[in-house]
C-alpha cells in the first residue's frame, strides 16, 4: 500500500494515477504499463522517474509550473477534439428515478 501522502484519483486504461504530497508540492505517480508510459513521457516531457510502492511500479513526475501549464493546454485541447465529432453526443442527461 502506497503512503497515507499518497491520493489516488482514477485508473487511465487500467492504470492507476494518483498524488503524493512532497515537502515542495506533490508529484504525480503513474502505475507502470503501457498506456501510463505513454502519459508519463507526455508529462515528464519524455523523463520519468520509476519508484517501486509496495508491490507496483509508478512512474513519478514532479508537478511544477510546467507541467501545470501542459495539463491546461492538453485538457482544453482534448476537449476540443471531443467536441469536434460530429456524431458523439456531447451533454448526457441522468434523471434520477422519480424525476418525469
Amino acid at each position: 500500500m502506497l503512503d497515507e501522502a499518497y491520493h489516488p484519483l482514477g485508473r487511465l486504461a487500467g492504470a492507476e494515477v494518483g498524488v503524493q504530497s512532497t515537502l515542495d508540492g506533490q508529484d504525480i505517480l503513474i502505475q507502470h504499463s503501457d498506456i501510463g508510459h505513454s502519459l508519463a513521457c507526455l508529462l515528464g516531457f519524455g523523463q520519468a522517474d520509476i519508484v517501486r510502492q509496495e508491490d507496483a511500479y509508478y512512474w513519478r513526475i514532479l508537478h511544477d509550473r510546467q507541467v501545470d501549464e501542459l495539463l491546461v493546454e492538453l485538457i482544453d485541447l482534448l476537449i476540443s477534439i471531443r467536441y469536434a465529432h460530429p456524431a458523439l453526443v456531447q451533454l448526457e442527461m441522468i434523471l434520477e428515478p422519480d424525476e418525469p
